[in-house]
């Protein structure tokens, strides 16, 4: 059979053009590899058998978009006014289930000759590999770690603020009675402790009490704004269009709204476990429609209520009653179990660096039988992964220092991190796969996101950066 549209590669082996870039079939194999890879697409089609349903993967992945973030809006939409942070926040909605849906396209056209097994194993980093080799999987693996320690370091800080807050107007104090650096002393052993877990199965089920707390959170700030229907302050002081309006001041919203969609490293892995994966585009356009639903009009709601004088985390905003801190302080134990199923990813890449040197190491120099003996016993194996785990929170912890104010943690993560994981890297993998395959105007398209994304990371970047040195200069004062 005659394949016209094939190129020839240097050595004179015929490379499929349905094959991605980077990977040729293996030589003298063609046919083999291409019945296989038929075979499979079609094992692919059916269900899988002990797979997640449709409706479990759209709660994980709305359940993800929708949390602690979600209390910095109405901070962010103080910083780009109503109109420009309305439609901003739908329009960042669409772009980033655009890219996911690329991702997804992605991995399909990348397993094209892979068995059904190794598709369900194929992951974020693994499409980096595809389109750039290893420094396309090394970008992809630094960009989670960074992320995913920006989020840990956002929940730190959440949980310390909480904690102090809730604990000076229990004391019924003007001051606080523990210290910064107090309240960290007291949580940074509790959460390593977590990350020691070998399993995480049942902390799991905190995710679906945290979805409670979190309702009752936001609930809660609703019923405050009908008590209180009367103080709207952005409508009394007339700032519901403006907000003071600066350009300087929109990175910051970005920043916000980008973090809500900080799930891109988790599209391919929900999709490989589904029953039916072909209904992964639909779920994705659903929960998109879900967290700009419920994430808009409780941002435009706080701010609304609180107008400019709102805080990066509006809880900061209600009174002190007993009420209000019993709900901070649920919140906060949500937060801390499920802090390592948050961590866990980076504990994953770094684990699978440690292991690929070691393979590499041991197959080229033949390492001592001291450190061979260290890697094969599970108990100095487990206690090597409970000093990495404990480095890595140290890190989180750190960040936490660096960035005083949670509001500001999210904005930075969400203008680098997000924005490089979900509107860089799937355009410039999906036009390094499929360059060939795409028409001339959806190329034009993804390039003009590439440069959106780049140019919206060194700006937001560097707003947060400089307002960030800023706030470490300035301490807040809680009041209750």
């Amino acid at each position: 059979m005659s394949m016209p549209d094939n190129e020839t590669s240097e050595n004179g082996d015929q490379v499929d053009d349905q094959a991605p870039l980077l990977f040729f079939p293996p030589k003298n194999n063609s046919k083999s590899v291409i019945n296989k890879s038929a075979s499979d697409v079609f094992e692919a089609e059916k269900p899988t058998e002990g797979g997640s349903s449709a409706i479990a993967t759209f709660f994980n992945f709305s359940k993800a978009s929708i949390g602690s973030g979600s209390f910095a809006l109405p901070w962010a939409i103080r910083q780009s006014g109503v109109i420009i942070g309305s439609f901003g926040l739908i329009f960042l909605g669409v772009i980033s289930v655009y890219t996911m849906q690329l991702m997804l396209e992605c991995k399909k056209f990348a397993t094209r000759n892979l068995t059904c097994k190794e598709r369900k194993e194929f992951t974020f980093n693994d499409v980096g590999r595809a389109a750039f080799g290893f420094p396309g999987k090394f970008a992809v693996d630094l960009n989670v770690i960074f992320c995913n320690l920006g989020v840990c370091a956002g929940y730190i800080i959440f949980i310390a603020s909480n904690l102090q807050w809730s604990t000076t107007c229990f004391a019924n104090r003007e001051h606080d009675p523990f210290s910064k650096w107090e309240v960290f002393a007291y949580v940074i052993p509790f959460l390593i402790i977590l990350t020691f877990l070998p399993s995480f199965k049942y902390l799991a089920y905190a995710a679906y009490v945290g979805i409670v707390f979190l309702v009752v959170a936001m609930v809660t700030v609703y019923w405050y704004g009908i008590k209180h229907k009367d103080d709207f302050m952005a409508i009394k002081n007339n700032e519901v269009l403006y907000a003071n309006l600066s350009i300087t001041r929109i990175p910051k919203f970005f920043g916000v709204a980008a973090y809500l969609f900080c799930v891109h490293s988790m599209v391919i892995p929900l999709e490989s476990v589904m029953k039916k994966p072909q209904q992964m585009k639909y779920l994705l356009d659903a929960a998109c429609v879900i967290v700009v639903t419920v994430n808009l009009p409780f941002a435009l709601y706080g701010y609304l209520l609180f107008g400019n004088g709102v805080h990066g985390y509006c809880f900061e905003d209600m009174p002190g009653g007993t009420f209000e801190n019993v709900v901070r302080l649920m919140l906060s134990l949500e937060l801390t179990l499920t802090f390592p199923i948050v961590f866990k990813p980076a504990t994953e890449v770094v684990e699978d660096w440690i292991n690929s040197i070691y393979n590499s190491a041991n197959n080229k120099y033949n390492l001592p039988p001291l450190v061979k003996k260290m890697f094969e016993n599970s108990l100095l194996r487990y206690l090597i992964i409970c000093v990495m785990r404990s480095f890595l929170v140290l890190l989180s912890w750190c960040v936490a220092l660096l960035i005083p104010q949670f509001q500001l943690c999210v904005a930075f993560i969400g203008g680098l991190a997000t924005t490089i994981l979900a509107f860089i890297m799937p355009p410039l993998f999906y036009l390094k796969l499929m360059w060939r395959r795409t028409e001339l105007s959806r190329r034009i398209l993804l390039i003009i996101i590439v440069i959106f994304g780049v140019v919206a990371t060194l700006i937001t970047t560097g707003v947060n950066i400089d307002a960030i040195v800023e706030a470490s200069t300035n301490s807040t004062h809680i009041s209750c």
